[in-house]
Order: C-alpha cells, then sequence, then structure tokens
C-alpha cells in the first residue's frame, strides 16, 4: 500500500475520533496497521488505537494497548515517538489509577521517571512533574504518608527553579503538602520550617492558584506556632493574610475569612476584647452579604461574640 493509503485511512481515523464515533474508529485501526509504512505510522495508529479505547470506558484494553506500545517503541530512536512515548507511560499508570491498582500504578510511575527524568525538557517537564505528584499519592495509599515525603522533596529538588508557571503550581502544592504530613505526624518544628519554605518561595507570585498555597501555608504556620505559645507572632501572620488578601475573591477570600475567624479566636483567649469586637464587626460587615457556607459560619461566630457583649453591656 501507498503512504497515500494510510494517509486517507488515517484522516478518516481523525474524524470519527473529533465526532466522537469511537467505535466506528477502533473498526479501522487494522485498516490502519494494514497500511502502516514505517514505524511511526503504527505508533500514531496504536496511540489513537488507545484514546478510543479509554473514551469508551475499556480500561483492560487501554491498559493492553499501552503496553504493547511501550514493548514495542521504548527503544526506538525515532525522534517524534521518543518525544511522544512518555505519554503511553503516563496514560497506562493513570489506566491502573482507574482500577485503583496503585501498586502497578506506582511501578509505572518508576518506570517513566527512571526513563526520562535525566533528560527534563520543556516537552516533558509537566507529564514527569504529574508524575512526581501521582507518585506520591500512590505512596501515601500503599504505604504512609511519611514515605511520600521523598517523593515531594526530590520533586521539588528537580523543578523549582522551572520557569513554566503550570510546574510551580505543582511546586507549591507539592512543598505545601511536605508541611502538611509533617503536621498531621506532629513534628511541629518540620511543618513550621516547611510552611515558612511555601511563604518564602511563593509569596510575590501572580497567580492565584500559588497564593492560595502561600495564604493557606499563613494560617497554618500561625496555627503551629501558636501552639508554641509564639501569640504576638501568630498575631502577624493572621493579619498577613487579611491585609494581603483582602481585596482578592474565590478561595482566597475564604482564606482571609478563615484567618480573621482564627484571628478573633486567639484575641478571645487573650481576653483582648476590645480589638476582638472590633474584629467582629470587621467579619460583619465585609461578609454579612455572602453566599459561601464556611464564611456565613464565621459571620455567624462573629454575631455571637458580638450578642454577647451586648447581653454584658445590659444585664444587671
Amino acid at each position: 500500500m501507498s503512504l497515500k493509503s494510510f494517509e486517507i485511512v488515517y484522516k478518516e481515523f481523525n474524524s470519527k475520533l473529533e465526532s466522537r464515533e469511537f467505535e466506528k474508529a477502533l473498526y479501522l485501526v487494522p485498516d490502519l496497521l494494514e497500511n502502516a509504512t514505517c514505524n511511526i505510522d503504527i505508533f500514531y495508529s496504536l496511540m489513537g488505537k488507545a484514546t478510543a479505547l479509554t473514551n469508551i470506558d475499556k480500561n483492560d484494553e487501554v491498559i493492553e494497548t499501552y503496553k504493547e506500545i511501550i514493548h514495542q517503541f521504548k527503544n526506538e530512536n525515532d525522534e517524534i515517538i521518543s518525544k511522544y512515548l512518555i505519554y503511553a507511560y503516563f496514560n497506562k499508570a493513570l489506566a491502573y489509577a482507574k482500577q485503583k491498582d496503585f501498586d502497578k500504578e506506582l511501578k509505572t510511575y518508576n518506570k517513566l521517571l527512571e526513563k526520562y527524568i535525566s533528560d527534563i525538557s520543556k516537552d516533558t517537564e509537566i507529564i514527569l512533574v504529574k508524575s512526581y505528584m501521582n507518585r506520591a499519592i500512590c505512596v501515601s495509599e500503599l504505604q504512609e504518608p511519611l514515605k511520600a515525603l521523598d517523593v515531594y522533596k526530590e520533586l521539588i529538588h528537580n523543578f523549582e527553579h522551572s520557569e513554566n508557571e503550570n510546574i510551580q503550581i505543582q511546586i507549591a502544592q507539592a512543598a505545601y503538602n511536605v508541611a502538611l504530613i509533617y503536621a498531621q505526624s506532629e513534628n511541629n518544628e518540620k511543618a513550621i520550617e516547611s510552611y515558612a519554605y511555601v511563604i518564602k518561595h511563593f509569596e510575590n507570585s501572580q497567580r492565584e492558584e500559588i497564593l492560595e498555597y502561600v495564604a493557606k501555608a499563613l494560617i497554618n504556620k500561625a496555627s503551629r506556632i501558636k501552639m508554641e505559645d509564639n501569640y504576638e507572632e501568630a498575631l502577624k501572620l493572621y493579619d498577613k493574610v487579611i491585609t494581603r488578601f483582602s481585596s482578592y475573591g474565590g478561595e482566597l477570600l475564604n482564606q482571609v475569612a478563615l484567618a480573621m475567624h482564627n484571628k478573633s479566636i486567639l484575641l478571645s483567649e487573650l481576653n483582648k476584647e476590645e480589638e476582638l469586637f472590633e474584629l467582629c464587626d470587621a467579619i460583619i460587615d465585609k461578609f454579612a452579604n455572602s453566599n459561601n457556607e464556611m464564611i456565613l459560619n464565621v459571620v455567624a461566630s462573629a454575631g455571637v461574640i458580638k450578642d454577647k457583649e451586648r447581653f454584658s453591656n445590659n444585664s444587671f
């Protein structure tokens, strides 16, 4: 068959994929493979087959197809095949994840990282980073969260200087997860140190997705410092969230409400009533018209405190 014959069938195959006629697309795969004139034709055909199978939820066949692709092309020198083969590893791992087969998912990520981590490029870095993140989740599921620390730390070490903002979002999340794991294991010193890393490295970001981790790190660091009786420093950290992020919306505004709530609790514990009542007024003024359930709970809490104040002032 001529190259033109493959191109004609491949064009029809892609048309079926685009129109979401996946069963009809799969019907064309034997013709694609028969008309293939080189390895790259076979590679594209099998990757397309895996895509169609994924869309009709044939997960076992998806895995088998990616196994076939990897077996056939893992030592291929063709530049295009080498560039896109990483997706076969990654998608195979995702197929195992869909089955909750974390052991095989983890082994697939391990093979992917072993093969590609020494040759990081702009084409591969996002897949490598996502593989690290998913690998950490697998380790947490199969072993324990503390075992995932090494995965997160290796990820941060390899990619913390990436100029890709989407990579930086993943790094911020990984660094924040490190702090959470230390906090959950009651390692207060390491938790505070790790939250400080998130704050220091990402506080000047312009991306709200990253700033959310900064705000959360400030609040969580304040809570950890409070546990060590460093109340004034905790208050400063809450104030930093309130001052820095009050003009934002979405999740950042939720963090402002949480910081104000946590500050009110601390002021109450310290018997700083005047500051407490001023803060409650500020909470009610800022958030009374919110539709967010969490924020409305914060407002309600502030209202209870104000009601107690009025009751105290009017009591005999």
